[in-house]
Order: structure tokens, then sequence, then C-alpha cells
């Protein structure tokens, strides 16, 4: 397990070296920051003196090897378009992101636990039924478009729910619906498939054939052939989490890390843009490493085959 450890985090470290690397070449290909940056009427002197206090004039190679220098000590200088140390700007705002992440994480894989193992174990039923029918027409419902229905609903119809901002426990109502939403119409078909194979199985058949009480046979027999692929799928679920965030947060003016990201592409704020994505990068990476871990512990299968 040790060696496996050491291997993920050398993966790790490929992979934000590869972020780092291609980001650098978008962002030099995608136009120069000191023309939004200057006056509209600005000459070219001004536009010289912008690039130089901003570093693009160095050469090329010695941007990256600084690109690079940031990324690895964490430290991405001052923004651009700012004036404002990058990592106060991101450290912030990553922490008002984890407002609407966390709870959705948490809440949502409980639901999709309930909602899937009640379908696995009634498929038959009307509960059973209903509960996928519901869960299959929210998949269906791209999650932009049901925060554009509750924004409507909750906060400009009712006036129950602030329609922006993220001021107040409130303003985490909607994206934090929304994003458990997301994750429970998934999640739950895919609790129901997993524990209908698992019930099918054979250490599962052999426990009911022994007379076994219903909870033992679905706790001790039946979850644990379950639990591993659903938590492979709940890293797809983290990196999708985030990556709504860069819809969800600028329809909702919320000041996250994902709106940040948004208005710095925009103003080809470099040190910035570098920041967001190597954070996601690296913590999409983590969770899946630990993800993967947890599996392996769990699956004694997988647990042989790294041995």
């Amino acid at each position: 397990m040790i060696a496996l450890l050491v291997r993920r985090l050398g993966l790790l470290l490929l992979v934000v070296f590869g972020v780092s690397t291609v980001l650098f070449v978008l962002t030099r290909l995608s136009g120069d920051p000191a023309a939004l940056l200057s006056p509209p009427d600005a000459g070219p002197e001004v536009l010289e003196a912008t690039r130089t206090r901003l570093g693009l004039d160095d050469p090329l190679w010695l941007q990256y090897v600084h690109t690079l220098v940031s990324t690895f000590t964490f430290d991405f200088g001052q923004s651009f378009a700012m004036d404002a140390p990058v990592n106060s700007l991101l450290w912030s705002r990553l922490a008002t992101s984890l407002w609407i992440i966390v709870p959705a994480l948490v809440i949502g894989p409980l639901i999709s636990l309930v909602i899937g193992l009640y379908a696995a174990l009634h498929p038959t039923r009307p509960g059973g039924r209903l509960v996928m029918g519901a869960a299959f027409l929210t998949d269906g419902v791209p999650y932009f478009l049901l925060a554009f229905v509750l924004i409507l609903v909750f906060a400009l119809q009712l006036g129950w729910l602030p329609a922006t901002g993220n001021v107040g426990y409130a303003a985490l109502a909607i994206p934090v619906t929304v994003l458990t939403v997301s994750a429970v119409s998934a999640t739950s078909r895919l609790v129901r498939g997993q524990m209908l194979d698992a019930l099918a199985q054979g250490p599962v058949l052999t426990a009911r054939s022994l007379g076994l009480s219903p909870a033992v046979v679905l706790f001790r027999h039946a979850l644990p052939i379950a639990v591993p692929p659903l938590l492979a799928w709940l890293g797809i679920q983290f990196s999708f989490l985030f990556s709504a965030l860069l819809v969800l947060e600028p329809i909702m003016n919320f000041g996250g890390i994902g709106n940040l990201l948004v208005r710095s592409v925009n103003s080809r704020d470099f040190p910035v843009v570098q920041a967001c994505i190597v954070v996601f990068a690296v913590l999409i990476t983590a969770v899946n490493i630990a993800l993967d871990l947890a599996v392996r512990g769990i699956d004694p299968r997988l647990r042989k085959g790294t041995a």
C-alpha cells in the first residue's frame, strides 16, 4: 500500500507539471493582458511599461520557469487585475466555494444511499419505481437550468431567498440544492444498480439461504460488495461539482473560486488563472487518490493485486 501511495503521489506531481505547462502555453496564446489593463488610448510606451510591470517582457523560457516555481511552491505572486496577492484571493474564494461543495458532498451521497437502497430492496413496488423515475427525470435536467428555475421561484417570485451573492446562510440554499440534486439524481441510480448486482452474488445468496436476518445480509454481505464502485464514483462526482462551480457561481454572482476563475480568464489575469487551475487539479487528483486507496483497503482482491 505504501508503494502504491508513493506511485500515486508521483502521479500527482506529474499532473501538476502537465497542467502548469499546458496552461502556460494556452495563456500566452490567449492575447496580451497589457492591452486589457491599459487605457483604451494607451500608446506603445504605456503598453510596454505595463508589460514590464507584469513581468511579461521577460523571455518566454524565464516566464515558464517562474510559472513552475510558483506552482510547486504555491506562491502565485500578485494578481494582474486586482492589485492583491493571488494567494489571499485564492484561499478566501476557495473557502467560500467549500460552503456549497461540502454540504453537497455530504448530503448528496447520504440521500443517494437511502434512495438507491430502497429502490434495490423494493424494485417492483410503486415506491421504488417512483424514486427511480424521479431520479431519472432530474438527471435529465441540466444543473444550470435547475438553478434558473429555483432563482425564479424562490428568489424572484416568493422572495424567500436571495437571487445572487454569498452573504448569509440563506444565500447558500439555492447553490447547495442545485449541486445536491445533480449529485443525487445520478448517484442514486448507481447505488441501486450496484446493490441489485451485489444482492445477486453468491455470498449474499448463501447468507440468505442460511436464514440470516435481512439487516445482516444487507450490511455485512451486500454493502461491502457494492461500496467500492460507489467510492470510485464519488471521485467523479467531486470533479463534476468543481466543474459546475464555473457555471453556477457566475450565474448567481457567488464569490467563490469558480467565479474568480471565470473573471480572471476574461481579464487574462494569468497568475490567478494558474492558481485556480492548479488548485482544482491538486484537489481533484488528491481526492481520487484517497478514494482509490480506500477502495483497495476495503476490497481484499484489489489489495492483493497491489502487493
